[in-house]
């Protein structure tokens, strides 16, 4: 296939600009097709983006596939549709129509396979809050559930192979405004007729370069990512604790919505959050340099509209509890590394 096709065969980039558009794209291909083989299969999609003009969703049935696309361009993946040979179409999530069966805290959904987090009530008593006593120690099920969930959401953010792409593809589109500009700058002086100002050029490229990416992206080694993976899983852990024994805030986040909370807190300790001259949540110089650009979550698969509102109910709920319930503001604080 030729680079024209290509380009014919490819739409621009902002028509995809989120996973639920890719889900949405191949269900409307899997109506089109059909399966021989009995039972449930799953239709995998994979969005290849090569710059802001040519992106590409491929599946089983794709026809016309650009000879540009790779692993290393894959910027998201659909693996949640299911289709059988009856032409039924499973879109599963921890609230589809399809059978559960709840096993060791984990819904299963039983045409997927997929497990998700889910507490379970038996006459209003919820199973994650249940005490168990093991070699005289108390552990609670749902603060190591929530560790768990918050380990796995700060290596994702932090040191995933998505994680890597994403930076790869952002210095990939500066070193292309680099180029464009650098093209515009000599048209001017062949306009002016003047000679090349190879020094000004590079000190351009340069400004753009450290404007766009003031920081490189480094994987530190195996060793360090578990060091910090558990010390920030602790903080997460104790800043829940203090929402929920000190502040109104009562709210039980499940699914998605419990990965964008913890999300929102990793981001609130990148910031820093001060109330009445306390710094409640001190400013956490690593991830303010390590975490990525909150308009970029959609990539890590963490949705905006559950960010924002966690974030809001997080920082109302300290706001009332100083300020309605009068608990001492030193009482929330909530001590990170500061680079000191």
């Amino acid at each position: 296939m030729s680079l024209w096709k290509d380009f014919l065969n490819t739409g621009t980039a902002h028509s995809v600009t989120s996973n639920e558009e890719c889900v949405s794209r191949l269900v409307d291909v899997c109506k089109n097709h059909s399966l021989q083989k009995p039972g449930w299969h799953l239709i995998e999609g994979r969005l290849h983006l090569l710059n802001e003009n040519m992106h590409h969703l491929c599946h089983r049935w794709c026809q016309q596939h650009p000879h540009w696309c790779s692993e290393n361009n894959i910027v998201s993946r659909v693996s949640n549709i299911y289709m059988n040979h009856k032409n039924e179409i499973h879109i599963c999530s921890d609230h589809c129509n399809s059978e559960k069966v709840f096993s060791d805290g984990f819904l299963t959904c039983t045409i997927s396979g997929i497990r998700y987090a889910k507490p379970k009530y038996v006459n209003t008593y919820q199973a994650n809050h249940e005490y168990h006593r093991t070699s005289s120690t108390v552990v609670r099920v749902q603060q190591h559930h929530l560790k768990n969930i918050a380990k796995e959401v700060l290596e994702r953010l932090l040191f995933s192979k998505r994680r890597f792409r994403a930076e790869r593809k952002r210095l990939y589109d500066v070193q292309k405004e680099v180029k464009k500009m650098w093209v515009k700058m000599k048209r001017n002086y062949d306009k002016t007729k003047n000679e090349i100002n190879v020094l000004k050029m590079l000190t351009a490229a340069h400004t753009l370069m450290n404007r766009r990416i003031p920081r490189f992206f480094i994987i530190p080694p195996e060793d360090i990512k578990k060091i910090i993976s558990k010390f920030y899983t602790d903080r997460v852990n104790d800043i829940c604790l203090k929402l929920k024994y000190l502040t109104p805030h009562d709210i039980t986040y499940h699914g998605s919505a419990l990965e964008a909370f913890i999300t929102a807190i990793l981001y609130l300790m990148r910031h820093g959050l001060r109330i009445n001259d306390v710094e409640v949540i001190s400013k956490d110089h690593y991830l303010a340099s390590a975490l990525p650009e909150a308009n970029s979550l959609d990539i890590y698969n963490i949705q905006k509209t559950h960010f924002t509102n966690c974030r809001n109910s997080i920082q109302a709920a300290i706001r009332d509890a100083l300020h309605i319930h009068y608990i001492n503001p030193f009482m929330l604080i909530s001590s990170s590394y500061n680079g000191d």
